[in-house]
């Protein structure tokens, strides 16, 4: 049986400081899907991956923006969404993701996440 604990997302996998956001923002590199765009910056070979959300109030009410992180950092946990290594990732949603289901929402992370990690090989 699996425990509650083994479930969580934890804050060593997240970004949580402003100023780590804004250097992704403004440093990374940018990758597009239909419901998401993703920043991604490469921290070398001694970091963890991390990953931060961003929901604007553009995307819809409360409700809508919260649903959308569950999903993200549900992604994050089921593998369903693949993180590129050693690299900070921040994942902004987009007006339509509110309409999306949840299997919709799980392959445009999946394919995110795909696209990221090939960005950053061809830059290397």
């Amino acid at each position: 049986m699996v425990s509650a604990t083994d479930e969580r997302f934890p804050t060593y996998l997240r970004i949580r400081k402003r100023s780590d956001y804004l250097r992704v923002q403004s440093k990374g590199l940018r990758v597009h899907s239909a419901a998401f765009v993703g920043i991604v910056l490469d921290r070398g070979p001694d970091h963890v991956s991390r990953l931060g959300i961003t929901t604007t109030k553009r995307v819809g009410p409360a409700v809508a923006r919260n649903r959308i992180r569950r999903l993200v950092r549900e992604a994050l946990r089921r593998g369903r969404m693949t993180l590129p290594s050693n690299a900070d990732m921040v994942v902004v949603a987009r007006r339509a993701t509110a309409d999306f289901d949840s299997a919709t929402i799980f392959n445009d992370l999946n394919i995110l996440g795909k696209r990221a990690i090939k960005m950053l090989e061809n830059r290397k």
